[in-house]
């Protein structure tokens, strides 16, 4: 009864009123192009990884370029820029390097590479020194500068990683000041360490925050590598002492002492004079006979007439104190 009576009353509502109108097929987009058609592969992760990436790497090199264009011009205008802000900014300076090249053909270029363990000032400036023909009986590092300062080249310096850990120390810095202050240097540094602002002495400093977001892996493989080579030398070095005679070792163990005191090294008569007073060696033909082994086997080096080791700290400390050993038995 009820449903008859709700027919009854629709027809006749229909019947006053007309048909109810499709509200839904009113409602119809006519212009289909309105919509936006999506593709499912848009949606896969790979692709999306790779368009981040491409946009990322596009984004990188865009502001790399403005980053190496900066620093070109300041150091051009006579600046010291320091480079700072997230990511390694070794690419950076090479390509900043390679401008600064061609806008400078005639200066000396000179590379410091601060992140390496070994590295330090005196070193560097000393390698300065030779390239540049400086007397090579000026090894004292504050005159190899005020010689620098005298020559007439036009001299550039990129210096990554200045905030390193054999830099970071206050002679190291203060060298640094010494040599940015020189009227034909110009420096374009990077550093890390957002403290180093504050013990930085480098005169006439430009800051530049250049985001690169670069990992750092040459730093970090360059660190592993120099730990690996450093083990190997170190092995190496006791396994040709092993085969030595007693002579060779104790003149070994006595002159890495002597290294310890001074990187600079002792020329032969002084080199004889102090193992003679030690009674290690006898005669200078004794010497020289046992130096020509030791350094077929580039224990002992001979650099700029004297004679030097270019181990570790760590690894002299240790030899230094066999002959302590030697001495009490």
């Amino acid at each position: 009864m009820q449903i008859e009576t709700y027919e009854k009353g629709r027809e006749e509502y229909q019947r006053r009123y007309g048909k109810l109108k499709d509200y839904i097929s009113s409602l119809k987009i006519k212009d289909t192009s309105e919509i936006t058609k999506f593709d499912s592969s848009d949606f896969d992760l790979t692709k999306l990884q790779a368009r981040l990436a491409d946009q990322a790497e596009k984004e990188k090199f865009e502001e790399n370029i403005i980053g190496s264009t900066d620093i070109v011009q300041q150091v051009n205008h006579d600046f010291n820029v320091l480079v700072y802000g997230i990511g390694s900014k070794i690419e950076l300076l090479e390509k900043a390097m390679k401008e600064l090249m061609e806008s400078n053909p005639q200066s000396y270029f000179f590379v410091l590479k601060g992140f390496k363990p070994l590295v330090n000032m005196k070193m560097f400036l000393q390698k300065m020194g030779e390239v540049l023909k400086i007397d090579s009986h000026v090894r004292n590092s504050e005159q190899i500068i005020k010689c620098i300062e005298n020559t007439p080249h036009s001299i550039i310096i990129i210096a990554h990683s200045i905030d390193g850990r054999h830099l970071l120390n206050e002679q190291a810095q203060k060298l640094l000041g010494q040599l940015s202050n020189c009227p034909n240097v110009r420096m374009a540094c990077s550093f890390d360490n957002y403290r180093y602002a504050m013990i930085c002495k480098i005169q006439r400093a430009f800051f530049s925050c250049v985001h690169t977001n670069r990992p750092y892996v040459q730093e970090i493989l360059q660190i592993f590598e120099d730990q690996v080579g450093k083990q190997k030398q170190e092995e190496g070095l006791w396994y040709v002492l092993s085969s030595m005679t007693q002579k060779q070792k104790n003149i070994v163990y006595y002159f890495a002492g002597k290294v310890l005191e001074s990187r600079d090294g002792l020329n032969f008569q002084d080199l004889y004079d102090v193992l003679s007073d030690e009674m290690i060696v006898s005669s200078k033909i004794q010497l020289k006979d046992n130096l020509k082994e030791l350094m077929d086997h580039k224990i002992i080096i001979e650099k700029g007439g004297k004679y030097t080791m270019q181990y570790s700290n760590t690894i002299l400390q240790e030899l230094s104190q066999k002959f302590d050993e030697v001495i009490k038995q």
